[in-house]
């Protein structure tokens, strides 16, 4: 097996969209939250895009390949914090 390198830019779109794809997630999530049918897959969709997109971006700003993504990263902390709560409020009540 040959070895594969990734571009920096398509590092870039893929972790934004992780993070867009979440965001968007949570508004759903917040403006559908007596809806089952809409909090559900929001809650998953949002969660995983998010868990996702902030790895990717943290790991490959932390290793230097890609200056772009330290704002993402520091951004991706947003969604996180949101369906951290959103988790806790769902299993308390």
């Amino acid at each position: 097996m040959a070895r594969q390198t990734i571009k920096p830019g398509g590092v870039f779109r893929f972790a934004l969209g992780c993070i867009v794809a979440s965001t968007l997630a949570a508004i759903s999530f917040w403006l559908g939250h007596d809806l089952p049918s809409v909090r559900g897959p929001s809650g998953g969709v949002g969660i995983m895009a998010s868990l996702i997109g902030s790895g990717v971006a943290f790991w490959f700003s932390a290793r230097g390949q890609e200056r772009g993504l330290f704002p993402v990263a520091i951004y991706s902390l947003l969604p996180l914090a949101f369906w951290s709560w959103a988790v806790y409020r769902v299993v308390h009540g």
